[in-house]
């Protein structure tokens, strides 16, 4: 039924018919086509739409991944530090010595020289024969304040102790330093007779110094005699503090220009000296 039929048919006055007459051709509605039309997008106007959008997202998300992920490091470091300095103070104390004390702890024993030759002392720690192995000795110690799935000593032959020391010592592949590895995926290792080594997320990657990778000095009983710093002081490397008791200048990250987006990348000499970087901004901001 039309629409004029239905008013006519039904109990509508002769005004109300005359005023709808008048409203269409005012209008000049047709009223056998007379439609509500819904707009639309053309199909060219979706494709650049959409080309717009993906233009967008890839030159958006890769830096988004990026700053994540820095984030993820720089909070990763955090923790490790974190935790690194409370087990260095928690070593003495583990051992029944007095705070403080790393040479009652069996810290400092490195041996002797006798009739021209080093010598090395038997250390018993925990009923264990160390035989003057000092770094097997003091990553057991340190160990011992972590809760940790692997303990691997120098020159270990046990393949999940290749992978990790090959995962943390990056573009070395020998494993003959000690380390171990907790519970949440942190592997701490041994390079030098003072430097540890953080790698935050273990055998995952970039296994990067600068990255994942970061180096610690131990202050000893140098440092504390000449700097008044106490003895196993965590100090990263690259930080103000580091140069200092190193006396050397350039050894500042601000002032070596190391730690870099460049070095980093290509792994040059130097990107250990990011840590102190890194939790001085507090953020990774190459």
């Amino acid at each position: 039924m039309k629409f004029d039929s239905y008013i006519t048919s039904n109990t509508k006055t002769a005004s109300t018919v005359k005023d709808y007459t008048e409203f269409l051709n005012k209008y000049e509605f047709d009223k056998e086509k007379f439609s509500l039309k819904k707009a639309a997008f053309t199909l060219a106007e979706t494709l650049i739409t959409l080309t717009i959008i993906g233009v967008v997202a890839a030159l958006t998300i890769p830096n988004l991944i990026s700053s994540y992920q820095k984030h993820t490091y720089v909070v990763g470091l955090k923790k490790a530090y974190s935790q690194f300095q409370n087990a260095m103070k928690m070593i003495p104390i583990t051992q029944g010595c007095p705070a403080g004390d790393f040479d009652c702890a069996g810290w400092n024993d490195w041996g002797h020289y006798e009739n021209g030759q080093w010598v090395s002392d038997v250390t018993n720690i925990d009923g264990q024969e160390f035989n003057g192995k000092t770094f097997n000795k003091r990553t057991y110690l340190l160990s011992k304040q972590f809760k940790i799935n692997k303990l691997c000593y120098s020159r270990s032959t046990d393949p999940e102790c290749t992978k990790a020391a090959k995962a943390s010592y990056g573009h070395w592949t020998f494993n003959a330093a000690p380390l171990f590895v907790t519970n949440d995926g942190m592997t701490f290792y041994y390079n030098s007779s003072l430097g540890i080594g953080i790698d935050i997320n273990g055998l995952n990657g970039p296994n990067k110094y600068g990255r994942d990778l970061f180096q610690f000095y131990i202050t000893d009983q140098y440092a504390e005699n000449r700097y008044g710093i106490p003895q196993g002081t965590i100090v990263p490397y690259g930080s103000k503090l580091y140069a200092d008791i190193r006396n050397q200048p350039n050894e500042y990250w601000r002032n070596g220009n190391h730690c870099t987006t460049e070095n980093v990348n290509k792994g040059k000499y130097g990107v250990e000296y990011c840590a102190g970087r890194v939790l001085e901004e507090d953020a990774m901001n190459y």
